[in-house]
């Protein structure tokens, strides 16, 4: 359809609106046209998988274990799935996810390479306006943001960075033709997540790799391979158990060593440090995440998280050859896990190759970005390429970021300018009929996000049916809700360690940003419970309405 059609056409009258093409938005689409709901996803991506579509950067893939990190709504795609690897490659990860649309029918409700210009709560007509970039408008009864937590990626702010006249890449913007580092000079600005994925990869290819430290990162061996068939015919046979187990654990993956083990009660300073080292030495060997459950004070006593970073430091030691190159890639000032804790395929062995060059930019910090490459202190650093790995405006970035608007024209900036205000994660005051999966407030980020859209994607359904039966048009959360589920995620925060690092979960990767907890730390047990009481009572805290405009556009039964 031409820009100028779309300007002139008739607007897109839907039930739902969908923000997001992930696994989000791919589960929200399916379970509302389950319900005879008419639905559409746009996404501004060239192809479905979120996250999975534009992190496409050599080495990128999941940290959990993919009998895990996988939908669990339809027992005939968890049997007839083929994973090849314990954990997951980005490729395949984006190739599942294109199977679960053709699957489940699902792209012919989905709208790619679509820009979303504005999203405006209208009460004349009780429905949320949106209008595409294109030009086109739509007219929607409910809008679920199923955008993801790690969707909106900081903006470069270096001084000169628009001057470099060689070649500019993002790890969250990758592009799909995989560019050719051989011979060249590349340098990599930031060490997270991203570029611990990317560097060994890079590096094997490189002439030369720069690296750009500004806080080196605990780093856990991934140990991926590819998957085993007798581990995967056991998980397959038996999957509603283990689903179960997931469900009712902190973090949603329980595969410890090929086992399926729930969060250990003990507390780290409880048990003998022989004790405490062969859990550790259990969990390391496991690879992945697995250390988030492996004491229950870990992220609370600054002494037992000690052991565990010590634990690292003497684990992560033998693998850099030069001792004084190990004090600058070794943390030492800041606890453990309360970064998001990553994995990686060699990325420390990296260091010990000739072609790898590390610079502290703690130490000595970037000056500028020249036209040839980046200049610290008087030096300059010739490069042909630079990377860019330096995340992301985490968590609330995508919708603060966007043009959207509730009652009064509250604009979501506004409404979230001291940290994102919600109720259990689901739906915040102002925003009527705006549905939030995934995002803030909820225990994704801390827990397994595909499992998490699937209960609130459930919870919802069981909502709008109830509104449908009733004949209510609208819901909101009520502000008195949102202050206590606020208040509520603070009180758990409080006690934590996260205060003491500079991460993304309290928005301290962006200057200026509110230092606030944006997810909840109950655990997902607790959490379940809460919404589950909320549902049982009348879905308590919500606000229902009814009015004429809206009797006569009911979803199909």
């Amino acid at each position: 359809m031409s820009e100028t059609n779309t300007k002139t056409s008739p607007a897109v009258i839907l039930d739902a609106a969908i923000i997001g093409a992930g696994f989000s938005g791919l589960y929200m689409l399916h379970r509302l046209r389950s319900m005879g709901y008419d639905c559409r996803v746009y996404d501004s991506a060239g192809g479905v998988g979120g996250t999975w579509y534009w992190n496409r950067y050599p080495g990128c893939g999941s940290d959990i274990e993919s009998l895990e990190y996988s939908y669990s709504f339809s027992e005939e795609l968890q049997q007839e799935w083929k994973w090849s690897r314990r954990y997951a490659s980005q490729v395949e990860l984006e190739q599942y996810a294109n199977h679960v649309a053709d699957r489940f029918d699902l792209r012919k409700d989905i709208q790619l390479d679509t820009r979303i210009a504005s999203v405006v709560w209208h009460d004349e007509d009780e429905r949320w306006h949106l209008t595409l970039a294109c030009g086109q408008k739509v007219i929607a009864r409910f809008c679920v943001m199923a955008t993801g937590l790690l969707s909106s990626p900081k903006p470069v702010n270096i001084k000169g960075y628009e001057n470099f006249k060689g070649e500019v890449l993002h790890t969250s913007r990758w592009p799909k033709a995989a560019p050719d580092f051989t011979n060249k000079r590349v340098g990599m600005i930031g060490t997270g997540s991203s570029a611990v994925q990317s560097i060994p990869f890079i590096a094997q290819e490189a002439g030369h790799l720069t690296v750009f430290q500004r806080t080196p990162n605990y780093s856990v061996p991934l140990n991926n391979g590819p998957l085993d068939p007798e581990y995967e015919a056991r998980v397959k046979g038996m999957y509603p158990e283990w689903r179960q187990k997931q469900m009712n654990s902190f973090g949603g993956y329980v595969s410890v060593n090929f086992q399926p083990v729930e969060g250990n009660p003990l507390k780290a300073m409880e048990v003998t440090p022989a004790e405490r080292e062969a859990e550790y030495e259990l969990r390391w060997k496991s690879g992945g995440l697995a250390f988030y459950t492996s004491f229950g004070d870990l992220l609370f006593d600054r002494e037992a998280n000690e052991t565990l970073a010590e634990f690292f430091r003497a684990k992560i030691r033998p693998r850099i050859k030069d001792p004084d190159l190990a004090k600058k890639l070794i943390p030492d000032d800041y606890p453990i896990l309360t970064k998001r804790l990553c994995a990686d395929t060699g990325y420390f062995e990296t260091y010990n190759r000739d072609n790898v060059t590390l610079i502290d930019v703690k130490e000595t910090p970037i000056t500028e970005i020249t036209e040839q490459g980046v200049r610290i202190g008087d030096a300059e650093h010739k490069l042909d390429t630079l990377v860019f790995a330096t995340g992301f405006d985490a968590i609330t970035g995508i919708l603060t970021n966007m043009d959207i608007r509730g009652r009064g024209g509250l604009t979501m900036k506004e409404a979230w300018s001291e940290g994102p205000r919600t109720y259990a994660g689901l739906m915040t005051n102002g925003f009527p009929n705006m549905l939030m999966i995934n995002g803030a407030g909820s225990c994704t980020g801390f827990f397994n996000p595909i499992l998490n859209v699937e209960y609130q994607g459930n919870w919802f359904a069981d909502m709008l049916a109830m509104m449908d039966r009733e004949g209510y048009s609208t819901v909101e959360s009520t502000a008195e809700a949102d202050d206590e589920w606020t208040r509520h995620m603070a009180e758990v925060a409080a006690p934590t360690l996260f205060w003491q690092s500079e991460n993304w979960f309290i928005g301290a990767n962006v200057p200026g940003k509110p230092r606030v907890m944006m997810l909840y730390l109950g655990g997902f047990g607790a959490y379940k419970q809460y919404t589950a009481d909320v549902a049982a009572h009348a879905y308590k805290g919500f606000a229902f309405s009814s009015t004429a405009v809206n009797k006569d556009h009911m979803p199909a039964k």
